[in-house]
């Protein structure tokens, strides 16, 4: 089986998505707009306006598809490849499975009815859609109307599961201070400047210890923030780094922190909860699929006494996390194990190109 995939080339999302692809015996050619190591294809930018370079573009997919003869194209995600490569099917015919992401659905169609038409184009125009939760498949049905969808979490590798026993048995809570990770970039909606502004006392005290990324469009503004709130240190950052040693360095915290304000299914949360963390997440529909309060610390993105109250439950009244972390786990490693998330994704592409032939 030949797949055109068309993504974002910088993406680590994309990569490990073809990755896992290429494991799993498929042939993938990857044409992008954006530069990568592992893009097959460089899409042509005609503007500086990235909206209009998906419009421009459908014409030269067409053309690709003609050339590299794929059995099948794969867009992620609806708002920009998706809706390229629906005006681009018409020329070629080929089955084309759609995949779609929580801020692809939940955030672009309410910028601008544009933008709304654009994604809902798209879904008009697929075969078969791709979703990673119930809450995002409910979403989509309220921009178009599909049943041809499907849900598949992105999952987690092998190599996190296996290192829950080594974590998990020297967690402590009583361990001070608290070590969070906060693996979500600086970007407006995932909403790490209010991290800060909840708990900048607990650092600046010793009683976590924090770790965030060190890219995204607002990092220079959250260094700022950080260095005026919490002058005494605790906060730290890490930069990219490849999965397995990603791994190991997620293995060295015990609680996973997110404070977006949209989500669907987020990839960090379960490679969290599958690695052993504790999850302290946004009370928000993107997530409930997968934490609660029996599971998990939940608290309301717009307040930060709701995140002050969830830490000082763990400061001052630890609680025993150990069947918590290991019921996560086994939720993880029952229905998110990425190579069979890939493979279930495969099925799907084998019947499209069977009812197409």
């Amino acid at each position: 089986m030949r797949v055109l995939l068309l993504a974002d080339g910088r993406s680590v999302h994309t990569e490990r998505f073809r990755q896992g692809l290429l494991a799993q015996g498929i042939r993938v050619v990857l044409a992008s707009l954006e530069s990568g190591t592992t893009v097959d294809i460089q899409l042509k930018r005609k503007t500086a306006i990235n909206s209009l370079n998906y419009f421009l573009s459908s014409g030269e997919i067409a053309d690709i598809v003609k050339q590299t003869a794929p059995d099948l194209v794969n867009p992620h995600f609806a708002s920009g490849y998706g809706f390229a490569a629906a005006r681009s099917k018409k020329s070629h015919g080929k089955p084309l499975l759609l995949h779609c992401l929580g801020s692809d659905i939940l955030i672009s169609p309410e910028k601008s009815f544009l933008h709304r038409k654009r994604v809902a184009f798209a879904l008009s125009r697929a075969d078969h859609l791709v979703v990673d939760s119930h809450f995002l498949a409910d979403q989509v049905r309220k921009l178009h109307p599909v049943e041809n969808i499907s849900i598949i979490p992105w999952g987690v590798e092998n190599d996190i599961i296996k290192s829950f026993e080594k974590r998990v048995n020297r967690h402590n809570s009583t361990q001070k201070p608290l070590l969070v990770l906060v693996p979500r970039p600086h970007n407006h909606v995932y909403n790490n400047s209010f991290i800060i502004r909840a708990l900048a006392r607990f650092i600046d005290r010793g009683e976590i210890s924090i770790t965030f990324p060190d890219w995204g469009d607002k990092i220079d503004s959250f260094r700022a923030l950080v260095k005026r709130e919490c002058p005494k240190g605790n906060v730290h950052y890490y930069s990219f780094m490849p999965h397995e040693k990603y791994t190991e360095f997620l293995a060295k915290f015990d609680y996973y922190l997110s404070a977006s304000v949209s989500d669907s299914s987020p990839a960090s949360l379960l490679e969290a909860m599958g690695a052993g963390l504790f999850p302290i997440v946004s009370d928000i529909p993107g997530v409930k699929e997968w934490v609660g309060q029996g599971n998990a610390i939940l608290f309301n993105p717009d307040d930060t006494d709701s995140l002050k109250k969830g830490f000082e439950r763990l400061i001052n009244a630890p609680i025993d996390l150990g069947p918590i972390l290991r019921e996560n786990h086994l939720k993880i490693k029952e229905s998110a194990i990425f190579t069979e998330n890939i493979r279930s994704t495969i099925q799907i592409m084998e019947r499209l190109i069977s009812h197409a032939y």
